[in-house]
């Protein structure tokens, strides 16, 4: 898994060392004509994001030339790389030293009508992104696991997509997933999604989850999710229940209660893990970057459920089409 994982950064990390993309070739030949105009200066931050975002669009529009027929030459510029890096300190009560560093890269195909998706993680279980890595990484919960894969859809705006990949401790699995969303009225929304998959040393697994959600005004949303993993090895169902209040301050910055019980269903329903926090999201520097201060407490069976202490502090940044 290391390799292959090795070869995907190795061919989707930017190589600007051995090409120049042809937007930085314009935009050089553009700032070479106009040496006496007049320049602002750009913060460190600024350059590496569009350095970052430009570099990997070239090296995907390589990648999307593979697949292009001659009639197709009119999309090549519209493959495009999008993600996020979120670099993490979560100190806690015994564990000082807890960081985390988590990413999400989406290549998307226009050669291959956009049915088509890499897809590269470090976690394969998208619902849990913000979660802290002491209430994702235990002994229940094997799914904290690098994963590539290749997704596909019958169609752009299907509710069905389908992946083969590789993931969670050196396994090949292949997965399909249903997802939809109901608007109940102006209020409540209702979303589901069902999937199945198989792995070469787990075996079948299924899981299932219903959110419903509640727009009580501009400011305020609420979520209550329910979870359900089925687990072939073990012959089991991890379940997860959820509670999340986003509140909207202004533009730039919300704050977002969480509350979380997570256990099995063997050899009894009973929990193995209780979360609460609060969280403070802020984008006041630029629309693409956060930053995230969370305090928060954390019981664990495997620690007798003593309260664990702790605030997890996060900057995350986000490139492509979007940013």
């Amino acid at each position: 898994m290391m390799r292959i994982v090795f070869v995907a950064m190795v061919f989707l990390i930017p190589f600007t060392s051995y090409a120049t993309p042809p937007a930085a070739e314009a935009s050089s030949a553009q700032n070479t004509a106009n040496d006496t105009a007049p320049k602002t200066q750009e913060a460190w931050f600024d350059v590496w994001q569009r350095s970052f975002t430009d570099s990997m669009d070239f090296t995907v529009k390589r990648l999307d030339g593979l697949f292009m027929g001659d009639n197709q030459a009119a999309t090549s510029n519209q493959a495009r790389a999008e993600g996020r890096v979120q670099l993490a300190w979560e100190p806690r009560t015994g564990r000082l030293s807890d960081t985390d560093v988590r990413f999400r890269i989406r290549v998307r195909l226009p050669a291959l009508q956009d049915r088509v998706d890499l897809l590269l993680s470090d976690n394969e279980d998208e619902t849990q992104d913000n979660t802290i890595r002491a209430a994702r990484n235990t002994d229940n919960n094997d799914r904290d696991r690098t994963t590539i894969a290749l997704r596909f859809r019958p169609e752009q705006d299907s509710h069905y997509s389908f992946r083969i990949g590789a993931g969670r401790r050196d396994q090949l699995y292949v997965k399909a997933r249903y997802r939809d969303a109901v608007a109940l009225n102006t209020k409540w929304a209702m979303l589901y999604d069902s999937e199945m998959y198989f792995y070469s040393r787990d075996g079948l697994g299924a899981e299932a989850g219903l959110a419903f959600q509640y727009d009580l005004n501009e400011k305020h949303l609420f979520r209550q999710n329910n979870r359900f993993y089925f687990r072939d090895d073990t012959n089991d169902w991890l379940w997860r229940h959820e509670v999340h209040h986003l509140y909207s301050v202004d533009e730039h910055n919300a704050i977002i209660p969480h509350f979380m019980v997570e256990g099995l269903s063997r050899p009894n329903y009973r929990v193995e893990e209780v979360y609460s926090g609060v969280r403070w999201r802020n984008n006041t520097l630029r629309d693409w970057l956060f930053f995230e201060v969370e305090p928060f407490v954390l019981w664990l069976r495997d620690e007798d459920f003593k309260p664990s202490y702790g605030v997890a502090l996060r900057i995350e940044a986000y490139y492509g089409k979007n940013t």
